[in-house]
């Protein structure tokens, strides 16, 4: 293995490290109920931009860490993740010409579906309640993708991932 390809492996890595302390990071209630989606927005971007380096298989262990660190059902988060990333990573060409609003809007639609898979699991399996604000960091999440899409696209470019 060439130093160059551990060299991308290890960036990848530590932003998804990074975007998963961002998903436990203490906050105000206030503000926690509108915590954008860290660790998908990292999954989303790594997959369209990499999709040969980052797959489905790494959104889903991304996923059982997310539930690791959160406590919740163990397989939630991880296959709501995998759902998600699969249009991301089957569309990646498609989604890379979008412009930033138009994946920003895509990004709600990706994040309020991955809440809403793990949303009906904890019904049906938790009973657990509806809450509107449950879907409020799908808004987050897509104010907050223009800066992850950038400050991303800076750290690809300067680590030369290709």
């Amino acid at each position: 293995m060439t130093s160059r390809l551990m060299v991308q492996r290890v960036v990848i890595f530590s932003t998804v490290l990074l975007s998963l302390i961002f998903a436990v990071m203490p906050m105000t209630l206030t503000l926690a109920a509108w915590r954008p989606e860290w660790p998908l927005l990292a999954m989303i971007y790594w997959i369209i931009a990499l999709p040969h380096r980052v797959n489905i298989g790494y959104a889903f262990l991304v996923g059982l860490a997310v539930d690791i660190l959160l406590g919740s059902t163990l397989g939630f988060h991880a296959a709501a993740y995998a759902l998600v990333c699969y249009p991301a990573a089957r569309h990646y060409p498609r989604i890379r010409n979008f412009s930033l609003s138009q994946q920003a809007l895509l990004v709600v639609l990706l994040v309020f579906l991955a809440r809403a898979v793990v949303f009906v699991l904890e019904h049906y399996l938790n009973n657990a309640p509806f809450m509107l604000h449950y879907f409020w960091p799908a808004i987050s999440s897509a104010l907050f993708w223009p800066w992850v899409f950038l400050i991303f696209r800076k750290i690809r470019r300067r680590f030369q991932m290709t």
